[in-house]
């Protein structure tokens, strides 16, 4: 996917950084609130408005691969940016890896303020084969949920140690980790586990059960990229389907007391952000909209309350858009450009575009 990827990328850019504001009479009207985000992904608002991101960050110089497309660093962190625009790093030297040009880069990729102000974050990993040769660093950092405070990383559960022993997807062969997405609850920190098809539920003294095992699209793997909490209580959570197709990609509901996963809706594509609004709709970034040819524009699909009607919003400007969140003042906040590094080569085909933060209103 990765190449096809890049290709399309290079090709859609001129027309994202090319966008004009919404004419006055239009509505939704997209603005840029940051920009110079090292492969943003995952967004969560706290309590005081702030903005939380996880920014994958770039590749490093030990390349684990011939084609030098998985290289490992440590420059992913995670920001807080006001509602104003000021940013600071509240953590930073998470593991990342990808290509050494910056661009496909994971790492913390999903980040999420509880009601109390704690910020957590996830990091990812692999297969056991894929760490077990890479330095202790590297495996100390992979696959964990992190709690952040005061400029610290406190590891508070090895996920993907879970995976590797248990295999709960039954894929043969498959025994995948990668952290991708975080929920933080009240009582409990739920996380979304991409390569292992699980969603996690980690409780405060670090112990890991599974929520739910999310079942096979066709012959697709479900892979779950992201979760919200919906005014009912219950988990959803969205999937990348990748391999299922156009519109084929599909949001789960989860009862938060147990019980099995209930498709809540279905009929979207690549799924990589879920973010509910305070009327009850809820709003999915699809990272594309033709999975077969994987091209951009991406676009960003809002969910009547019970999952019925829906309005699309598709602009030039939704280059694979990612995590998605909801302030208080009902704007949405979605990373874009999130398979960019900070900043690229204006020489390059992507003419200096680097990951962004996009603030929607009116939608």
């Amino acid at each position: 996917m990765r190449r096809t990827l890049f290709g399309a990328l290079a090709c859609a850019t001129g027309l994202a950084l090319g966008w004009a504001p919404a004419h006055a009479a239009a509505a939704p009207a997209l603005s840029l609130f940051a920009r110079g985000v090292d492969n943003p992904r995952g967004l969560s608002i706290g309590p005081d408005g702030t903005l939380y991101v996880a920014s994958a960050g770039h590749a490093g110089p030990k390349c684990l691969d011939a084609k030098k497309q998985n290289c490992i660093g440590f420059s992913s962190r995670v920001l807080a940016i006001a509602p104003g625009g000021a940013r600071r790093t509240v953590a930073k030297g998470l593991i990342s890896a990808g290509g050494r040009d910056g661009t496909f880069t994971t790492g913390a990729d999903g980040v999420s303020v509880a009601p109390d102000g704690k910020v957590y974050a996830v990091t990812t990993s692999g297969t056991r084969k894929d760490l077990q040769s890479a330095p202790k660093r590297v495996r100390d950092g992979a696959g964990k949920l992190f709690e952040i405070g005061s400029g610290t990383l406190r590891p508070i559960a090895a996920l993907d140690e879970l995976e590797w022993k248990n295999n709960f997807d039954r894929i043969k062969g498959d025994r995948n980790s990668n952290p991708y997405a975080v929920l933080a609850l009240p009582d409990r920190v739920i996380v979304a586990d991409a390569g292992a098809n699980t969603i996690l539920s980690v409780a405060p003294n670090g112990n890991v059960s599974v929520l739910a095992v999310l079942p096979s699209n066709g012959k697709a793997q479900p892979v779950p990229t992201s979760l919200a909490l919906g005014p009912d209580g219950a988990v959803y959570a969205g999937e990348l389907s990748e391999g299922a197709g156009t519109g084929k990609a599909r949001v789960w509901r989860i009862p938060l007391d147990g019980g099995a996963p209930s498709v809540y809706a279905t009929g979207l594509t690549a799924i990589t952000g879920l973010a509910f609004a305070r009327d009850g709709s809820l709003y999915a970034t699809e990272l594309t909209t033709n999975f077969k040819k994987e091209t951009a524009p991406g676009a960003i699909v809002k969910l009547a309350p019970g999952g019925g009607a829906r309005t699309l919003l598709k602009r030039s400007a939704l280059v694979f858009p990612s995590g998605a969140a909801v302030g208080a003042d009902g704007a949405l906040y979605v990373s874009n450009l999130s398979i960019l590094p900070a900043r690229t080569p204006r020489k390059s085909p992507f003419r200096g575009a680097g990951g962004q933060i996009l603030k929607i209103t009116g939608f």
